[in-house]
């Protein structure tokens, strides 16, 4: 019984969030325009958005990396071909699972399935995403010592976008790293012994003991990965902005980058669908975007991802005919 009701309460999750992003997508486009929209939309560069193909392309191998070097930490050692594989079929996953997680339960599965490691899988995945996200953040906060010292990105901003920005990227760090030196839980305990009844109390603990499980040597390589991952995805970004006669300073992007990535992570929406295109217009138009552009971007950068998965689709595929052909039964046959 009480899978049943577990597994219809996820359902209904799911189906909230598809609704909440038609929701968000239809009161969006009926404010900027549709029929600015989809101009904007058919009037791409292909070849800025082919450039824009390619670097995503690069940056999921970057990540394969980073999750190789982190599951060789844990003497789990799958190969770097596998891990590219798992990341489109994780890409596959998420263009029909609600939740942006649905790729990283995928690969945990699969993963957890051809080499028996549960937990180095699910604890693996976890660091990547985390790892991902610090280095992404630092990147932002050299962007904005950068443009506060030399002015190097003129743009006007609302205060409180520096304020988001600021705590985006100065906070993030800050947290990674007293998580892995100290024990802020234990903190927190002391000031609040009721701490342990939050709703999320158990999901900090346990992320807390994952950082604790990788040594600080493991969890540096995987920062330095992180930065030519981030390096590119702002690249990824900037194409993307170029593709639509968009030109803004590279320090902009740097700024913003973080702040879609937390976003793209929130599992409010089907895979952020609504939920960033919002924020895009929210970051982008203050700088003198048009809001249409804005949104245009942002699909952008999801039918990237939509494309990533269809290559995943297209790879699992290949390898279920090839595993079906060589299996002794149909040798057989």
């Amino acid at each position: 019984m009480g899978k049943f009701v577990k597994a219809n309460r996820k359902k209904l999750i799911g189906l909230s969030q598809i609704l909440l992003s038609l929701i968000l997508l239809v009161w969006l486009v009926s404010r900027v325009g549709l029929e600015e929209v989809v101009s904007t939309l058919t009037s791409i560069n292909w070849y800025w958005y082919a450039l824009a193909f390619l670097l995503f392309q690069l940056n999921v191998v970057i990540r394969a990396w980073r999750w190789f070097v982190l599951l060789r930490t844990l003497n789990d050692r799958p190969s770097f071909a596998y891990l590219v594989y798992l990341y489109y079929i994780g890409f596959f996953a998420n263009n029909f699972i609600p939740s942006g997680f649905g790729g990283d339960l995928v690969k945990v599965v699969s993963l957890r399935q051809s080499h028996g490691h549960g937990s180095e899988a699910l604890s693996s995945v976890l660091m990547e995403r985390v790892t991902g996200l610090v280095g992404s953040s630092m990147i932002a906060v050299i962007a904005l010592v950068w443009n506060m010292s030399a002015h190097a990105a003129e743009v006007d901003l609302p205060a409180v976008l520096w304020v988001l920005i600021i705590i985006t990227a100065v906070g993030i760090p800050i947290a990674f790293f007293a998580a892995r030196w100290a024990n802020p839980l234990r903190i927190v305990l002391r000031i609040y012994p009721k701490a342990t009844m939050l709703p999320f109390y158990s999901k900090i603990e346990n992320l807390v003991s994952t950082i604790h499980r990788y040594p600080m040597r493991a969890l540096l390589s995987a920062l330095l990965i992180s930065i030519p991952f981030t390096l590119n995805l702002i690249l990824v970004q900037v194409t993307i902005a170029d593709a639509f006669n968009v030109h803004l300073p590279f320090g902009v992007f740097a700024l913003f980058v973080p702040i879609i990535a937390i976003i793209n992570l929130l599992p409010i929406t089907f895979n952020g669908l609504g939920l960033r295109e919002g924020i895009y217009t929210f970051l982008f138009v203050p700088i003198g975007v048009p809001a249409a552009t804005a949104v245009s971007m942002s699909l952008a950068f999801y039918f990237l991802r939509f494309s990533a998965g269809l290559l995943g689709g297209l790879m699992y595929a290949f390898r279920s005919v090839i595993a079906f052909v060589r299996t002794p039964h149909t040798q057989n046959l």
